[in-house]
């Protein structure tokens, strides 16, 4: 397992679905700036966590822990967190 954590901001909101299982999950896009002002990005899924939903909003500053899985998508880097704790860190954006 690569366990691996972040803390970055939502680019969008978060969205949900439903698996053909009958799982739900809700998924979002992480932006982590470095200090060389490179942003990379990070697809984050998970259970449905209902009470943070409401949050998760583009902008929100969150900190994520989970499993990392790395793949290239269109010659690009596509990693993808596996979610197992996801908290907000500071205040909603207004």
């Amino acid at each position: 397992m690569k366990q691996i954590v972040i803390i970055g901001n939502l680019g969008a909101q978060a969205v949900t679905r439903t698996t053909s299982e009958g799982r739900q999950l809700m998924s979002f896009n992480v932006a982590v700036n470095s200090g060389n002002s490179q942003t990379t990005w990070f697809n984050s899924i998970g259970a449905l966590r209902e009470k943070l939903l409401p949050y998760l909003v583009c902008g929100q500053c969150v900190c994520v822990v989970g499993d990392l899985s790395a793949r290239v998508y269109n010659g690009q880097p596509d990693l993808q967190i596996n979610i197992e704790r996801c908290e907000l860190v500071g205040a909603r954006p207004s």
